[in-house]
């Protein structure tokens, strides 16, 4: 077994450049060279890593001998079909959110890296972020009690893509993690959505997401006046809020609830009620500040290597994917629920 397999980088755009900083520096991955239709891009990407090979289209990797694996960051559209490509040529392949953008392309994805037996890692670059792992050691170790409800918040101004809409561009994320963190595939959804820019692409989405145990509100949007990267999860024992904008505060774990002792109904006075709640203490633990884009590529090298699947594979993106659609079908049908068929 060879302690590094080589690696093409399908697409040097704006996440192509941190994808190629990263599968450099990544001790079990050699970048041998990045694919991308602009000349301008190439030239860049060879100026950055003197010695890579450039190709106009990923096609042209696939007939370089020492590329074993292939990073997609090309447009979403297209994720599908470039996988298939270098799945079916015997390429490893981590493809960026979303895995695709149907539920058939995804499992499609999945059946033929089950058929051949390669790697296939979906880009869910949170899976992989110190806080979110420590978050759900917490869920696990039932240091919040039992999940009551969790939201999350994925706000930002500008962005603004044609290409696909504000759900399919940040919903992604808070998806893999939703269901990283519950362990569980949800039974349905509800949602509406806002289009101000243009009248056929969205720009804010409002989702509703069943869980077999808990509930779930999703609220994205890239015309908000503040960035914001929030999650919350109500135990009934205590909450915990992951900020990923934060610095050096990303997850609080914080001692509040409610009175757990029967003793509800109506309260007598503002002081009955304070006294059913409870406020303690936040806990800000201390978190390892590797940037996530370097583990997930170390997690890549491992699989790739090893031929054990990773955290974020197929499977996962393919989940992501038919949660993402759902929601999308919910708000072109006016907010109608939609089951998912598992």
């Amino acid at each position: 077994m060879t302690d590094q397999i080589g690696v093409a980088l399908a697409g040097y755009g704006y996440w192509g450049t941190n994808l190629a900083r990263n599968i450099a520096s990544t001790a079990g991955l050699r970048l041998i060279g990045v694919a991308d239709p602009s000349e301008p891009q190439r030239i860049a990407a060879a100026a950055a890593f003197p010695g890579i090979r450039t190709w106009s289209d990923s096609s042209q990797a696939l007939e370089d001998s020492d590329v074993g694996a292939v990073v997609i960051a090309v447009p979403a559209a297209f994720h599908h079909q470039v996988a298939r490509a270098c799945l079916e040529s015997g390429r490893h392949v981590m493809i960026e959110k979303p895995l695709a953008t149907t539920p058939d392309d995804a499992e499609d994805i999945v059946r033929i890296a089950k058929d051949t037996g390669l790697v296939a890692m979906v880009g869910h670059t949170f899976l992989y972020s110190p806080p979110v792992r420590k978050l759900r050691e917490y869920i696990e170790s039932g240091e919040l009690g039992t999940v009551q409800y969790l939201y999350s918040q994925r706000l930002s101004l500008g962005k603004i893509r044609r290409d696909c809409n504000a759900l399919w561009n940040f919903a992604p994320h808070d998806v893999a993690i939703m269901l990283y963190l519950l362990g569980e595939r949800p039974e349905s959804v509800s949602a509406t959505s806002l289009s101000m820019i243009d009248p056929t692409v969205p720009d804010v989405f409002f989702a509703n997401i069943t869980f077999p145990s808990v509930g779930a509100h999703l609220h994205v949007s890239w015309l908000d006046p503040q960035k914001t990267r929030v999650m919350t999860i109500v135990g009934d024992r205590k909450m915990a809020i992951y900020n990923d904008v934060s610095v050096d505060q990303k997850l609080w774990i914080v001692d509040a609830g409610v009175a757990t002792d029967g003793s509800f109904g109506e309260y007598q006075s503002h002081g009955d009620f304070q006294w059913r709640t409870r406020a303690g203490d936040i806990l800000i633990p201390k978190i390892d500040g590797t940037e996530p884009l370097r583990l997930e590529m170390a997690a890549f090298a491992e699989s790739c290597l090893t031929g054990e699947p990773p955290l974020a594979d197929a499977r996962h993106g393919a989940d992501v994917v038919a949660v993402l659609s759902a929601i999308d079908d919910s708000a072109r049908n006016g907010g109608i629920p939609e089951g998912i068929t598992w």
